[in-house]
């Protein structure tokens, strides 16, 4: 409702604005906005923040064009200047931009007048992967790091990479399969500066992937392993793990590492509800489910998809046959 009152007063406004203009017998016009007034972005539309973060502004795929056009008042006196992540991309009314990577950029639009009034809109362009591009997860314990340690990154296609560059610094990429929770393993270049860069992943035919961005930091913050369930459970086939299905998605967020300890020999995973794998979203036969063999712990880093996942499919459980959990963890 908000969004349409907002575009019917724009047109509103812009409307006003052509009826301010009349011509005279020599066709020459006059506008009664001056280089004065306060500049306006009318167009193009942003939503509100929330929590503190811009609104996704508009979603393209990586192999299309960033296209689109600005209308500000004072048109005459007003330059409008375009920005992806502070960087300024482009000059005028108008933006043509192609081979974006993708990931999620702030975009940010400036109008300022000839008197140096200023005014901007900012919002979120999300640059979508296409399929079969190396896609990494948005894991919170994949995206804070410190020079010189060991790191890893998860996602699909990952088996593509060999090699990750972060900032101008460059790191040789080890694919390591994980049943459904595969990942890259790499050595964060010891000697880049602490701050937040944009990472691009690539491929043994040097393609190039964007893959976001990872904070560089000077210490990891401490987590400790927090015990959401404790005793003995057998499950099979027909008794999967049930006991915290519905508290699952009110325990743990994106970024967690849920750990199940499990004795016996048998086969198992984590899933949704709907028996649907927690990391993937697959169900059988390509479920991913681990073989188990003794004692062993189970672990499922847990993504924004894997929220999304126990909302939408009734929470969590772990399913399969000839195995007893003891205990369930969170870190």
């Amino acid at each position: 409702m908000k969004k349409t009152l907002y575009k019917l007063i724009t047109a509103i406004v812009v409307l006003s604005m052509g009826m301010l203009c009349s011509c005279s017998e020599d066709n020459e016009g006059f506008i009664t906005a001056t280089e004065d007034d306060f500049p306006q972005i009318l167009l193009p539309w942003f939503g509100d923040w929330e929590n503190g973060e811009p609104a996704v502004y508009k979603s393209i795929s990586r192999d299309a064009e960033f296209v689109d056009s600005a209308v500000v008042t004072p048109a005459l006196y007003t330059t409008v200047e375009w920005f992806l992540d502070d960087e300024k991309v482009c000059e005028g009314t108008k933006i043509q931009l192609s081979s974006i990577l993708a990931g999620d950029y702030i975009l940010k639009i400036v109008a300022t007048t000839t008197k140096g009034k200023q005014t901007s809109r900012t919002g979120i362009l999300e640059v979508l992967p296409l399929e079969g591009d190396p896609t990494p997860t948005d894991a919170a314990s994949d995206r804070l790091v410190v020079p010189g340690m060991e790191a890893k990154l998860h996602g699909t296609n990952m088996d593509k990479v060999v090699k990750i560059t972060i900032g101008d610094k460059e790191a040789a990429a080890t694919f390591v399969p994980n049943n459904g929770n595969d990942y890259i393993e790499y050595t964060v270049p010891s000697d880049l500066a602490l701050g937040t860069y944009r990472i691009t992943l690539t491929d043994s035919d040097g393609n190039v992937y964007g893959g976001d961005k990872i904070e560089v930091t000077d210490e990891l913050p401490v987590t400790e392993e927090t015990t959401l369930w404790e005793g003995s459970f057998d499950v099979t086939w027909d008794t999967p793990f049930d006991l915290l299905k519905d508290q699952f998605k009110d325990l743990v967020q994106s970024g967690d590492i849920v750990r199940a300890y499990v004795s016996g020999e048998g086969t198992g995973t984590m899933t949704t509800a709907w028996w649907n794998n927690i990391l993937t979203g697959k169900g059988d036969p390509e479920r991913g489910d681990i073989t188990i063999s003794g004692s062993m712990v189970l672990e499922f880093e847990l993504t924004d998809y894997s929220i999304q996942l126990m909302n939408e499919q009734d929470g969590a459980l772990f399913v399969g046959d000839g195995y007893t959990i003891t205990k369930v963890t969170k870190e």
